[in-house]
């Protein structure tokens, strides 16, 4: 969790860095101002690698709609899929040693990783802007909280009689998006997807932090609204 923490506040920064917004007691009205997730629906496919894993690197490929309530407030579904996974220096390390020991040929290191997700999802917008470099407008930005619940499965690898593979799925995380044009966005988050399982064999079954970097492209419609 602390490593999560680190890396959002990290995104936070960097947004709050570029996205100019002046304070509002000294900062004149602002007419027409762009509503740029109000009213709008968001289409964003995106592709995901987890992060500090111990005994299997998963990618995840997901596809997410969200419809914005608010400005700041929006609401929606995400379905991903994670099953494709690969073995960490250390699961490497600990299957050739067992080779050496135990038997040549089959030593294998039973493990398990996130397979399909299917959650609702609530995303919060606490800070965006317009994205100001050298005087120049290059787009908008925002920072967004993602929070969401649903059903996971547990794909297994290499591990005879395992457990159930259904089991909840809880998502917190976050990012930041950067509207080049109003139509889409480009997103970079860190989303922390917590499941029961077992990690391997002759663990213990506890909940697990799963985080994943998220790379996504968000589409936007109808045309953006404005503001008074």
């Amino acid at each position: 969790m602390k490593r999560l923490a680190l890396i959002l506040g990290l995104l936070m920064i960097s947004s709050g860095a570029f996205a100019q917004r002046g304070n509002i007691v000294d900062a004149p009205a602002v007419r027409h101002q762009n509503l740029m997730r109000k009213g709008r629906h968001e289409l964003t496919p995106s592709l995901g690698v987890t992060l500090g894993k111990s005994y299997v690197t998963n990618l995840m490929f997901q596809a997410g709609y969200q419809y914005h309530f608010l400005d700041w407030l929006a609401a929606g579904l995400e379905i991903g899929y994670a099953g494709v996974g690969f073995k960490t220096s250390l699961t490497k390390n600990i299957e050739e040693q067992g080779r050496r020991i135990e038997d040549p040929n089959t030593y294998a290191v039973a493990r398990s990783g996130l397979g399909l997700m299917a959650l609702a999802k609530l995303s919060i917008v606490p800070y965006g802007g317009k994205l100001v470099l050298g005087g120049k407008h290059l787009g908008y930005a925002d920072f967004h909280i993602n929070l969401g619940v649903g059903l996971a499965t547990i794909s297994y690898k290499d591990w005879e009689n395992h457990p159930g593979s259904m089991t909840v799925g809880v998502l917190v995380g976050g990012g930041v998006r950067y509207f080049p044009i109003k139509l889409l966005s480009i997103n970079l988050s860190v989303n922390d997807y917590m499941v029961p399982r077992k990690e391997v064999k002759n663990a213990k079954s506890r909940m697990t932090q799963n985080p994943i970097f998220m790379l996504g492209v968000s589409f936007f419609l109808p045309e953006v609204e404005r503001g008074f």
